[in-house]
């Protein structure tokens, strides 16, 4: 790309900063917490009705039970690039009251405002320019807005990843990393619920009658710590337990969840067929597992460490620098690499916070990445 057009690129975007903070506080003042679906397609309305003002056109698609996802085309239906996204939010519905949207020092603060609805700001700005003819992507163009990221995209990926298989690259608008850093590997995240069935008795008078399901569940989680491997990264933590209905009766149910993480497909294979491999000290107890790798990791590939430098060489040239991540939070943008489709996450502004009250963005960086955005869409093999 020719320093006059970049440098075309940059002034432009420049010149709607105040369009992209005025999204940005839009979007963020309609809250979509993920457990409320009729928030969440709530949001994906007034994004469509946003595009339709620069003739674009978006579908909304019902997912069950977590609202509607957003998809939009621009150009040929096949090859080119998917824009990927999420619209939902872990905040429930009533934070604004407590978090309000704000702009002081040059950051941008509220519900949902890192995660990701800064990023989703940058996609409509990028795309109101595309529908002008500002920006001229070679191919294709479509973007595809999740209503249950959050959740873990159980009901929308089969709709994202038919969009991804159908592109030559795939786009992820989530969050910077630390730094500001696109995110080239993410790990793989699995979770298993088990269930513990012994045999209640009292716990004074005939103990030794009773099966516990508390003291099996312990031993279960001394188990699952060992499966972890510090060494190439794998993490394997019990997060939750119930057990037992009185304080004087043997515990005859327990339940438990286990949360897992990892940088590689063989990993997750591993630690989830070794939890299957449990067997109770006490055979009096039966042990069900449900649940395994939820979301395989984003290895890096020579495909998608393609795309980084490219977008690290144009953001170089825009005037700042994009690092590279590996990060242990995951998003849709694990499954589109795992489908074989070559994936850069994390090309969302700077800021962070993420999930936390100190959510942030950086004003001045809404206007940078959508220049990289466009630059990477005209600047990728046709």
């Amino acid at each position: 790309m020719s320093a006059e057009r970049l440098e075309a690129l940059a002034s432009l975007f420049a010149g709607r900063r105040e369009t992209l903070l005025a999204d940005l506080e839009s979007l963020v003042t309609r809250e979509s917490p993920s457990e409320d679906a009729a928030l969440v397609s709530s949001l994906a309305l007034w994004i469509a009705r946003r595009l339709a003002r620069s003739g674009l056109e978006a579908e909304r698609l019902p997912c069950r039970g977590s609202g509607d996802a957003l998809r939009l085309r621009t150009g040929p239906a096949e090859g080119g690039t998917l824009l990927l996204g999420h619209h939902d939010t872990v905040w429930p519905a009533g934070t604004l009251a407590e978090i309000p949207f704000r702009v002081e020092k040059g950051m941008a603060r509220g519900p949902g405002v890192f995660d990701m609805k800064a990023g989703i700001a940058v996609l409509i700005c990028v795309l109101d320019a595309v529908a002008q003819g500002e920006v001229k992507p070679p191919r294709g163009v479509s973007l595809f807005l999740t209503p249950d990221e959050e959740t873990g995209s159980t009901s929308s990926r089969r709709l994202f990843l038919d969009e991804a298989l159908k592109r030559d690259r795939v786009l992820v608008l989530e969050p910077s990393g630390d730094g500001g850093a696109a995110k080239v590997a993410r790990k793989g995240i699995g979770l298993v619920d088990v269930r513990f069935t012994g045999i209640a008795s009292h716990a004074g008078l005939e103990p030794e009658k009773g099966a516990s399901a508390l003291l099996e569940m312990s031993r279960f989680v001394l188990f699952a710590d060992a499966l972890a491997d510090p060494g190439v990264g794998t993490t394997v933590v019990p997060t939750l337990g119930r057990a037992g209905t009185k304080t004087n009766v043997v515990p005859e149910g327990a339940e438990l969840s286990v949360d897992f993480r990892v940088w590689t497909t063989a990993e997750g294979e591993r630690v989830s067929a070794a939890l299957s491999t449990y067997r109770p000290n006490d055979a009096r107890v039966r042990v069900a597992i449900e649940g395994g790798l939820n979301r395989p990791p984003m290895e890096s590939t020579e495909e998608s460490l393609l795309l980084y430098r490219d977008a690290a060489a144009l953001a170089h040239r825009l005037g700042f620098e994009l690092p590279a991540a590996r990060v242990g939070g995951a998003s849709d943008g694990n499954l589109t690499a795992a489908a074989g489709v070559p994936t850069l996450d994390g090309l969302g502004p700077r800021g962070g916070g993420a999930h936390a009250r100190s959510e942030h963005l950086v004003v001045e960086d809404l206007p940078r990445r959508a220049a990289l955005l466009a630059g990477l869409l005209e600047e990728l093999p046709a």
